[in-house]
């Protein structure tokens, strides 16, 4: 894509294929059960606190597995009441957590799901203990996993070697140096979906359109940036104070996936949690392989083929390196699990459904397959101006790899239901 302004296929057909519809907010509940209505009290919280999308893509895991299990274990058992057990899963993890919102938030949930049930004292000690069990133990174990270790990073300097990641303007650290150290769920190596080929090298003709094509619908200063790329940009940016790209994704799954059971929602909940986490860890180890320049510095430092050019990016840079992008591992594992569930490919034609965004107030935009929405969440961080297009194209890619083999693998780990 040169600086003539002519876009190209690809974004020809998103923007052609694109349906808006109108209303302001999704309504999301169609299912109102224990599984959803612990997600959204994570989701709260997560919004409340501002927690950073990784982090909470990790609260949605460590809960969703937590409460597919307590599942598990009372079914097992014959319980007369399991998703009291996935009830007290849900609190307990949440208030490990967020132990400052238990009074708040969680202790009145929990009071609303298990009272009404008028449960025997003894009843209730056992519904618990079953609830907690599974939960105690995934938390003690994710104490020593490697998201809690310091990684000492520095960067390339200020102009330094080109295609190396800088810190940009204002920035003093470096976000999750350890995650690419983190031990996965389900995947157990994540070099073996280091498959992609990674940047694309500098100089190159490939680099080059990915270069040209930024630099015109990823930069406020070019006459090619449109209103559809600023509100693309802000539909799927997911910052701070919002449930996160992966809580969107979720709230897209309850779109879709209308006539659910308890148990085939939470076993869907907890596959597509730990694929979006799996693929991030993924993700990570590549971001600090690679240690990828970002277009901000790319665009503005410039290289043996562009000169500097006057680059403003649409949406603030992420503080780490460029490639892959795991908005787009996020979205690719999540289309992938929830295709699988529907035994169906990712770009098949189904029911229409229509995803809401979080923090602005644009309308909703309505996807006739699950690769459209995904595809787009990419494309979104091309227009804001934070990621090249191969950094899109090998994070999808990577996030169905890892939703592949997640839901391929998943019962291993933790059983069935």
């Amino acid at each position: 894509m040169g600086s003539s302004g002519k876009h190209s296929p690809i974004i020809l057909v998103l923007i052609a294929a694109l349906l808006l519809s109108c209303g302001s907010f999704w309504a999301r509940a169609e299912a109102d059960n224990v599984i959803t209505q612990w997600h959204f009290a994570a989701q709260r919280v997560v919004r409340t606190l501002g927690v950073p999308s990784q982090i909470a893509s990790r609260t949605y895991t460590l809960l969703h597995v937590s409460q597919y299990k307590a599942l598990q274990l009372a079914y097992k058992i014959g319980a007369s009441h399991p998703e009291a057990a996935a009830a007290y899963a849900g609190h307990y993890v949440l208030s490990e957590i967020f132990p400052t919102q238990q009074s708040t938030s969680f202790d009145g949930l929990i009071d609303k799901q298990i009272t009404p049930l008028e449960l025997t004292e003894e009843e209730d000690a056992a519904i618990r203990k079953i609830g907690l069990q599974f939960a105690k133990s995934l938390l003690k174990k994710r104490t020593h996993d490697g998201s809690q270790q310091w990684i000492k990073f520095v960067p390339s300097p200020a102009g330094g070697p080109t295609g190396k990641y800088q810190f940009t303007s204002n920035q003093t650290f470096v976000l999750y140096p350890q995650l690419g150290k983190t031990r996965p769920f389900v995947i157990k190596s994540v070099a073996k979906f280091n498959t992609n080929g990674g940047p694309y090298a500098i100089p190159s003709s490939k680099y080059n359109t990915d270069y040209e094509e930024i630099a015109t619908v990823g930069n406020v200063n070019s006459s090619s940036f449109t209103d559809f790329f600023k509100e693309t940009a802000k539909f799927w940016e997911a910052g701070a104070n919002t449930s996160t790209v992966n809580g969107q994704l979720f709230n897209a799954t309850l779109a879709v996936v209308k006539d659910i059971s308890v148990k085939d929602l939470a076993k869907l909940f907890a596959k597509i949690s730990v694929a979006q986490y799996d693929s991030s860890i993924a993700g990570w180890q590549q971001k600090f392989k690679y240690l990828h320049w970002r277009p901000i510095t790319a665009l503005r430092q410039g290289d043996s083929s562009h000169q500097p050019i006057v680059f403003t990016p649409f949406l603030r840079t992420p503080p780490h390196p460029e490639y892959p992008s795991t908005h787009s591992t996020a979205a690719g594992s999540w289309a992938k699990v929830l295709a699988r569930y529907l035994s169906i490919d990712i770009s098949q034609h189904i029911s229409s459904y229509s995803v809401a965004t979080e923090g602005y107030p644009l309308p909703l935009r309505t996807y006739n397959t699950l690769e459209a929405a995904a595809v787009e969440v990419g494309v979104s961080r091309i227009y804001g101006g934070v990621h090249f297009r191969k950094a899109i194209e090998g994070g999808t890619k990577l996030g169905v790899d890892v939703g592949d083999y997640v839901w391929d693998h998943f019962e291993k780990e933790f059983g069935d239901l």
